[in-house]
């Protein structure tokens, strides 16, 4: 038994070692390949899981807000920055061009606050940061789920008369240049919610 198997590799080394050089080579360089292919998936792991301690690390502390979260949305100036977007009631007068028009509720003021509020502070990863109840202004920071990244969102609630009211809404990025629509994404989503808030009965 014990010959017969020394005898069969054997056999078997021999006809590995009698492989063409092409074949030997194909092998050779197949098995590099996946070293490499194994070595980079690792190091890119590696890079991933240290992005996102440094993410929790740096921006995960404090409150992470702008250095003015409460601006006056009537003489607000947008930076040059495409990571922000501004909601406006239709009228509203301000310096700055909206991105985009907050919806009117047909709500007292003091209404529309106390249910939006509710809102905002039931959404994920949301701290307040800032708040003016005499204007009606309150300011909060999101981050994102796996980096930590602050973004500040400022509210005003704005009295249209006649039982109507609206929001301003101002939601920009902490950190980076672009911010692939979040901002945009974010205010469409939290408008809509409140929205949703506003018209239900009961609340």
């Amino acid at each position: 038994m014990g010959r017969a198997l020394g005898q069969f590799r054997t056999a078997d080394h021999a006809a590995r070692d009698d492989r063409p050089i092409a074949v030997q080579e194909a092998d050779a360089i197949m098995a590099l390949m996946t070293k490499i292919v194994v070595a980079a998936a690792i190091v890119l792991a590696v890079a991933a899981v240290g992005l996102v301690v440094a993410g929790w690390l740096v921006w995960g502390r404090g409150d992470g807000a702008v250095a003015d979260p409460m601006p006056d949305f009537a003489t607000l100036a947008l930076h040059e920055k495409p990571n922000q977007y501004l909601a406006l009631p239709p009228d509203f007068a301000s310096a700055a061009a909206p991105h985009g028009r907050s919806p009117v509720f047909y709500l007292p003021v003091a209404e529309l606050e106390v249910r939006a509020l509710g809102v905002i502070r039931a959404q994920p990863r949301v701290t307040p940061v800032a708040s003016d109840p005499a204007i009606r202004q309150y300011a909060f920071v999101q981050r994102s789920a796996l980096m930590r990244f602050p973004d500040t969102v400022t509210v005003r609630f704005v009295d249209l008369g006649d039982g109507r009211s609206s929001i301003a809404l101002y939601s920009r990025s902490k950190v980076g240049h672009s911010d692939l629509g979040a901002n945009a994404a974010r205010a469409g989503a939290w408008l809509r919610a409140i929205a949703a808030a506003a018209e239900a009965p009961g609340n």
